[in-house]
């Protein structure tokens, strides 16, 4: 037996502190990695939930488009944002959201997507803008609008005409016969939203929007 007297040596308690170490090394990882998946879980949870609700109003929005003088307007133009390329969509329907008394509660709207600088290292702000006034033939953007999503990647549309032809931009104005006019049948939309987790691996949604009145005229 040990002698009561004489204690531990050093080697022992070298050993002691070892494993102790050990265990509370297993302790700590075990719950930084619980913390870890909890914080991913919700950083999940939060994009799905916001690109379920940006969708669901861009979707309402586009189903909404309406004829204004006998035609539709629709138009895409190009907008660089911190060296990157995207599509601001500009449209007339009947989805104008008044935010005040004073504010005419239903009618025509122009209404506009765009993409705006979001906070540091945060991604960008989807926009977006309606006025029951404004012309949209104007190149400066609408003002004002609120965020339907922040933590932004990008955003892509992808549009198609009534005989199924794809095209990457849209002018109801200009001199494509399949576009004069009218509004897109179909409107493919792809939402990507940083992954804080990850960022070469964003959030992917994708929604395809179809429009069946999509002409002034009766098919």
């Amino acid at each position: 037996m040990r002698d009561a007297d004489k204690g531990f040596t050093l080697v022992e308690i070298l050993i002691a502190v070892f494993i102790l170490g050990i265990v509370l090394s297993t302790i700590y990882a075990s719950y930084t990695g619980t913390f870890r998946i909890i914080r991913e879980t919700q950083d999940d949870a939060e994009g799905y939930g916001m690109a379920r609700s940006a969708l669901d109003r861009m979707t309402r929005d586009l189903q909404s488009m309406a004829p204004w003088r006998g035609a539709f307007t629709f138009l895409t133009k190009a907008d660089t944002l911190g060296g990157s390329e995207f599509q601001r969509l500009t449209f007339r329907a009947a989805a104008h959201v008044a935010f005040n008394e004073r504010e005419v509660p239903g009618g025509i709207a122009v209404i506009e997507y765009r993409l705006e600088e979001g906070s540091e290292n945060a991604g960008l702000v989807l926009i977006r803008s309606d006025s029951l006034t404004r012309d949209p033939g104007k190149e400066d953007p609408l003002a004002g609008g609120y965020a339907l999503a922040d933590r932004v990647a990008g955003v892509t549309y992808r549009f198609t005409d009534e005989a199924g032809k794809e095209y990457e931009t849209w002018d109801s104005g200009g001199q494509v016969e399949a576009q004069r006019n009218r509004a897109p049948a179909g409107i493919l939309i792809r939402l990507s939203l940083v992954n804080p987790a990850d960022k070469e691996r964003p959030y992917r949604f994708m929604t395809m929007v179809r429009i069946p009145f999509n002409r002034p005229e009766a098919p």
